[in-house]
């Protein structure tokens, strides 16, 4: 009864409701809500506040959920070191991501684990980069990649690999001719934005702040592909590093040129963990993978990060830009 009013704490918080919650549980509503009103008399305090679109904890319910949360990680790392000590490997791993790594990097390396490990079911879920961490720290994923902001103390970065930073355009672009781009010189044409790009926010309101340049946007989303149908529409220019573009960069169909402002043509992008939550040994099993396809991607990484040479035309044409700024 324990594990099942903890399942129940967590479902009404996510889905939002009782009935949700109930639904997703496949139990009448009335059985969960009975549960959760006997939970809150012994505990002497109300966990949810009842609205009529829904429910949301209460201070205290953020504490039960917390305790909560954390005993189904643990059961379930439970069981997995259980059928670790089988000859077993088996569980769930549950990884958050930037949208960048949900298009080659992590559709491979899951494919190649999964058929070596068939009993382990992999929940794989976009974010951005804030919304990527925000997740691991809330016990909703083991395993974050997203780029690393050394401010996150709490997070173990496992594996890093540099990425450039830089101009996303159609070949034919103006800017695809020079071998770096600056900022200002982007301010000139409409760019295609992603909605959450922390934590570059910063780094790019300082570059801008400091030379009084601002960007136009001219499409925002958080959707890659959909942005990447966005530039090669001709629409705008993006700021993005390559890892997502790889396809169309090869093909020929995209450019990427690497941004000139030191602090932003080098970012890394990390494997984190959180610091105090030991993985089980499924999640173990996909870190260690993760680990090893970074160092991959670190070596074999170098082109993309120098883009593609332009020759002595694309240096003449960075000189007559520089006097047109």
């Amino acid at each position: 009864m324990h594990a099942a009013v903890l399942t129940y704490l967590d479902q009404i918080d996510r889905r939002g409701s009782i009935r949700g919650a109930a639904a997703t549980l496949a139990i009448a509503s009335s059985a969960v809500n009975r549960r959760l009103l006997r939970l809150e008399r012994e505990l002497g305090t109300p966990l949810f506040q009842r609205r009529r679109d829904g429910v949301t904890l209460t201070p205290a319910g953020q504490a039960v959920l917390a305790h909560a949360r954390g005993t189904l990680d643990g059961f379930a790392r439970l069981g997995a070191e259980l059928d670790a000590l089988r000859g077993v490997t088996a569980g769930v791993v549950k990884i958050v991501a930037i949208d960048s790594l949900m298009v080659n990097f992590l559709p491979s390396l899951v494919a190649d684990l999964a058929r070596a490990h068939p009993r382990i079911v992999f929940q794989v879920l976009a974010e951005g980069p804030v919304g990527a961490t925000e997740a691991l720290r809330a016990g909703l994923a083991d395993i974050a990649l997203a780029f690393v902001d050394e401010r996150n103390r709490d997070l173990a970065v496992v594996a890093r690999c540099e990425v450039s930073l830089g101009v996303i355009m159609a070949p034919g672009h103006p800017l695809a001719r020079l071998r770096q781009v600056r900022l200002a010189e982007c301010a000139s044409y409409p760019m295609v934005l992603s909605h959450d790009s922390m934590p570059l926010n910063p780094l790019l309101a300082s570059e801008l702040a400091e030379h009084g340049t601002r960007l136009g946007p001219r499409v925002v989303s958080n959707g890659i592909d959909f942005m990447r149908r966005m530039i090669l529409a001709g629409l705008g220019v993006g700021l993005f590093t390559p890892l997502g573009f790889a396809k169309e960069i090869a093909r020929g169909q995209l450019v990427h040129r690497p941004l000139a402002e030191p602090r932003l043509a080098r970012l890394a992008i990390g494997a984190m963990t959180l610091r105090r939550r030991p993985l089980a040994p499924a999640a173990a099993l996909a870190l260690e993978a993760i680990r090893a396809r970074l160092g991959d991607l670190a070596k074999t990484g170098a082109t993309m990060l120098r883009g593609r040479g332009i020759g002595r035309r694309g240096a003449r044409q960075r000189g007559r830009s520089k006097g047109n700024l």
